[in-house]
Order: C-alpha cells, then sequence, then structure tokens
C-alpha cells in the first residue's frame, strides 16, 4: 500500500460517513503512545501544534507552527497547500471561514492540551469525532513506512551494539543513556524513546538515572528510535559481570515466551491471542501471578507515530490481525528470582505470519565486569 491508496480509502470512508471535511490536529509533542492523525493525513511530523485540512475532493490543507517552518513543510508535501502560523487555533479558524465548517470531522481532539482543544471545539461546535475513520485507515502501514520502521530496527540494533562496546562498571545510567541517543542520532534517527536503567534486581524498566552501574547488575534497555516519524523498538537484557546459571535459565524462557507470541501472530488472529500465547509458557512454569495485573497487563504495543493500529497485545484486544501491521512483541517479564527481564522485537505481519525486522533475536548478553 502507498500513500495515496490510503488517501483514497480515508476519503471512500469520509463519504460513507457525509463527511466534507476532517480536520486532524497534533500539539507537536511526540510520544511513543500518542498517534499522530496530521501524519496519516499528510504525511509530516511537525515540530509543533500542526493542523490537516482534508476535503472530500481530496484537496489537504497543511498548517504548521512555528511560522518559519512552513518552508520545510512546503518541501516535505507538495501536494499540499502550506501555511506557516504562530497561532494554531487562530489559523486553523481562518482556513475554515469558506465554508469548511459543515459536515465536519475532528481527529486527534483528545490528545491536544486544553488551551487548544477548548478554542478548536469552539471553531467546530457541530464537528463530529473522526478518530476511528483516520487511524482505522491507517491500520496497515505504507509502503515507505515499513521501509522506515525497517531503518529504525537496524538503527536500533546499531545502538544496542554500542552499549555492549561502552557499558562498564563505573559509568552512570545517564551517561550510557546519553551515548546510546547520540549514536542511533548520528546514524539517522530523528528521535529517540529510551528506557534503561540497571541494578541487581530490577522491579520493572524505568528512565535512567545518575546510578553508576555495579558488577552484577543487570541492565535493562528499551531502544526505541523513528525514522521519518515511523518508529521501531527492542528490548534486551545484559548482564555487568557473569550470568548465573539461574538468570540464563530464566531469561531463555521469557525468549521462549516471545517466539511463541510471534508464532502465534497470523493473519485473522485476534490480537488477544498473541497475548495468551506469551502467558501459557510462563503460566505453565508456575507464574501466573506474575502474568496479569499489577505485574503486568500488556505483551507489546503498535509502533506508531501515525497510527497505533493494532493495538495493545493484550488479554482485552480482540482486533484481528492483518498483513501490513507492524507491533512490537515484548513478553518484559518480572520473575521473583531474578527481577524484571527484556526481550522483546518489532515485527511485520505478512500473509505467512510475523516477521521479525531484527537481523538478531533478543539474546541474555554480558559485559566485563
Amino acid at each position: 500500500m502507498n500513500f495515496n491508496e490510503r488517501l483514497a480509502d480515508i476519503l471512500a470512508r469520509m463519504r460513507e460517513a457525509k463527511l466534507d471535511t476532517i480536520v486532524s490536529l497534533h500539539d507537536g509533542a511526540h510520544f511513543i503512545e500518542k498517534p499522530n492523525p496530521v501524519t496519516v493525513i499528510i504525511g509530516f511530523k511537525s515540530l509543533g501544534p500542526a493542523a490537516a485540512i482534508l476535503r472530500s475532493d481530496g484537496a489537504t490543507t497543511l498548517i504548521v507552527t512555528p511560522a518559519w517552518d512552513a518552508e520545510r513543510a512546503a518541501e516535505a508535501c507538495p501536494q499540499a497547500r502550506v501555511v506557516g502560523a504562530d497561532d494554531i487555533a487562530d489559523a486553523l479558524a481562518a482556513a475554515l471561514s469558506n465554508g469548511a465548517r459543515k459536515n465536519a470531522g475532528l481527529a486527534g481532539m483528545r490528545f491536544l492540551p486544553s488551551f487548544i482543544a477548548e478554542r478548536v471545539a469552539a471553531a467546530l461546535p457541530a464537528a463530529a469525532s473522526a478518530d476511528k475513520l483516520v487511524f482505522d485507515a491507517a491500520r496497515t502501514k505504507t509502503d515507505a513506512e515499513i521501509a522506515h520502521a525497517r531503518e529504525a530496527t537496524r538503527i536500533a540494533e546499531l545502538g544496542y551494539r554500542h552499549l555492549l562496546a561502552i557499558a562498564r562498571p563505573g559509568m552512570s545510567e545517564d551517561a550510557l543513556a546519553l551515548e546510546l541517543k547520540w549514536q542511533m542520532k548520528t546514524l539517522g534517527a530523528d528521535d529517540n524513546f529510551l528506557l534503561l536503567c540497571a541494578g541487581p534486581h530490577n522491579r520493572a524498566v524505568q528512565p535512567s538515572t545518575g546510578r553508576k552501574l555495579q558488577n552484577g547488575d543487570i541492565i535493562l534497555a528499551e531502544i526505541t528510535p523513528s525514522v521519518h516519524g515511523q518508529l521501531a523498538q527492542i528490548c534486551r537484557t545484559v548482564v555487568v559481570g557473569d550470568a548465573s546459571a539461574e538468570l540464563a535459565d530464566k531469561y531463555a524462557l521469557v525468549v521462549h515466551a516471545m517466539d511463541q507470541g510471534i508464532t502465534a501472530a497470523k493473519p485473522g488472529v485476534p490480537m488477544a491471542e498473541v497475548c495468551r500465547a506469551i502467558n501459557t509458557v510462563l503460566e505453565a512454569k508456575g507464574y501466573a501471578e506474575y502474568c496479569h495485573p499489577p505485574h503486568i497487563r500488556r505483551r507489546g504495543h503498535g509502533l506508531g507515530f501515525a497510527s497505533m493500529r493494532p493495538g495493545d497485545v493484550a488479554l482485552d484486544n480482540d482486533t484481528p490481525l492483518e498483513p501490513g501491521m507492524v507491533f512490537m512483541i515484548h513478553p518484559n517479564q518480572y520473575l521473583p528470582e531474578t527481577g524484571y527481564l527484556l526481550c522483546g522485537e518489532p515485527v511485520l505481519l505478512k500473509r505467512a505470519g510475523a516477521e521479525p525486522l531484527t537481523a538478531q533475536k533478543a539474546a541474555l548478553a554480558t559485559v566485563a565486569g
């Protein structure tokens, strides 16, 4: 699927919903859990608050802030009319002054800060929610987004290789995190959502602190770069010094659970079955208590920024899987004997099943103590 085919799908859904206009908005604060309807509609990742207006005849208008970013936007989106502005709500009201407020749908409102959302709602008081329409149309990735996901995965793996080369006792978590982010930035990542922490018995993965690495620590790294606005993620576990036999055994169990989840992911299968396949492996070894809240709720998630479909790898997600979906499978499990362990791969769903985008699957690694 290419971008024009996705746009045609959205236009067809607009006709079915009897919408003349869709207004998509984003506040410019990009986060791994926040979808971006502006990117879906027009393929642009903004620096500040932005809006994309799509009319039923296919004409598009992109409003960007700050105003000086209009030049970059025009170059990235030659098919759109681009407006640079310093106030997104005022610029949107002006762009809709020609009667485009009738039969309008709004996408992205629930992710906006109130000081923007309230003014947009006042300008379009009768607008219907168009979130489902927009994000469902982007449930599968375009060929370009899949290529970007592959490149982001390659960068993530190179970043992880850099971690293994430089991590050492006495180095702070913050220093290691900064090195990883800088390395991946130089490799072409336009963003990176990194969780990295270490300890002899981690309760969860969390942002880095000034704590210094020590012999016997278990380093947890959730590495999530993006390329052209498309995220990919790998989850890895590293031991400072020698890994105990028990730790190696428990990590192999978690990787086996992940493998079963990847095997279960096939077209037509509800996402809940992927989660269930992972849980079954761990429950059979006596860890049923740790397979459910408050210990864990999901075993992966969609990969945006555009759309987060197909959503969480969770027991309450019955979304049927389709070829072209890209998502994360990560058991990421707390075990009482070892603490929290990370392993996870981004996958592309194909007709035959899930294809990991990584060149090398998660395995317990060590660095010199």
